[in-house]
Formats: C-alpha cells, sequence, structure tokens
C-alpha cells in the first residue's frame, strides 16, 4: 500500500494582488499563488487515519509572502469526512519571518451525482491561526456541474459555485458561474478551472473577476 500522496496547484485571480485569507486552501480567495502539499499515511488501515504532512505556498505577486508548514492531522471516525489538523506555519512576509501555530477541522463532500444530469463537490473548513496576525477562519465552497463531456478517463463540465471565508477584518462571499476539465490516468488526476466570481458579500479583495485553477493529485 503506498503511503504517499501529494496536491499541487497554481491560482491566477484577476485583481488577485490583495491579502490572502488564513485558510490553507489554494483555490479560493487572494493573491496569484503557488504551491504544493505531501502527505504521509502513520498508519495505513487505521480508522483514524493519521497522517503527516508537509505544505509550502508562494504568493505571486511583489513582496507576496511565502509559506511553510508541516503537521499532523487525524480523522474522528472512519466513514465521517471530518478531519483535525495540527500545525507549524513558518511565514515570511515584508515585516519579517515568523512561526505561527494553527489548528483547524476540515470536512468535504467528493464529488459526487446529486441527480440525473448534476454532480456536486464541497468543502467546508474553520480554525484558528496564532502569531501577530492571530485570528479564526472559516471559509468553504460548493460547486455544482452538469458533465457536457465524458468518458472512462475524461470529463468537461459546466455550472455554477459558491465560494465564502471569513477572518479577522475580511469577510466575502461570491457566486458565479464555472467550468472545468479533468483528466485522470492511474493515481493521478489533474484538473482545471475558470470561474467568474461576483463577489456578493463581504469586502476582502480581490473584487469581481475571473479565477482560473490549475491542480495535480498524485
Amino acid at each position: 500500500m503506498d503511503r504517499w500522496s501529494a496536491d499541487a496547484w497554481l491560482l491566477v485571480r484577476q485583481g488577485g494582488a490583495g491579502p490572502r485569507l488564513a485558510s490553507v486552501n489554494p483555490a479560493s480567495y487572494g493573491s496569484d499563488q503557488i504551491g504544493a502539499v505531501a502527505r504521509y499515511s502513520l498508519v495505513p488501515g487505521s480508522a483514524l487515519q493519521p497522517t503527516a504532512y508537509a505544505r509550502a505556498s508562494k504568493a505571486l505577486v511583489p513582496g507576496g509572502e511565502s509559506e511553510a508548514a508541516a503537521g499532523v492531522s487525524i480523522g474522528l471516525a472512519r466513514n465521517v469526512p471530518l478531519r483535525v489538523h495540527g500545525e507549524l506555519r513558518v511565514t515570511n512576509r515584508p515585516g519579517g519571518t515568523q512561526v505561527r501555530p494553527a489548528a483547524y477541522v476540515v470536512t468535504g463532500l467528493p464529488r459526487r451525482q446529486v441527480g440525473p444530469v448534476l454532480e456536486a463537490e464541497g468543502y467546508l473548513q474553520a480554525g484558528y491561526v496564532g502569531g501577530d496576525y492571530a485570528t479564526g477562519f472559516v471559509d468553504g465552497r460548493a460547486i455544482v456541474e452538469a458533465p457536457v463531456i465524458r468518458s472512462e478517463r475524461e470529463q468537461v463540465a459546466i455550472g455554477g459555485g459558491a465560494w465564502g471565508g471569513a477572518q479577522r477584518g475580511a469577510t466575502r462571499l461570491d457566486l458565479g458561474p464555472t467550468a472545468s476539465a479533468t483528466l485522470t490516468t492511474g493515481r493521478t488526476t489533474l484538473r482545471g478551472s475558470v470561474d467568474y466570481r461576483l463577489r456578493v458579500a463581504g469586502d476582502a479583495v480581490p473584487g469581481d473577476g475571473l479565477a482560473v485553477t490549475l491542480a495535480a493529485s498524485f
């Protein structure tokens, strides 16, 4: 049994040079960003699925912060999609470098069919990050799409989505159309999506605009 898994991502968002939220999800908010995370299953077959992980990300704007993190997560039950994470983050920004503790809970709905032609997926996470910029945070995403091209390995779908998040001093809720393309080969999944996100509530930047995400899972 392979204990290793990994994800990598690139987010490019129209007007995406604003401050990023405290969330760790790369495809929801903030500046243009690139990042990756690697995971190692500590006890394969355990109901709690304890996992060690390391993550790195970089904001692709002048003076943008970079961050590295390492931590451990556990599931609360074998068939319940709820995981608790504890980690240390090393954040480098123009004002200096800081080590910050963080803890958060994540739940998610893997992509599944919800009607004759519709599929849905989503996630929700909430937690707290310490340090000089200490704050609680919550964010989530929900996508409903209809496949227009589908085969054993490829899928192209169109639909709509909702993206939301909040932390100290910044909140937002976006709604808008989305389109995605997915290619699966063995354990590797490649996915690209294009959204147009309309900020319908909150004051976090950036405002309305396109968001393009490229992601890979291994």
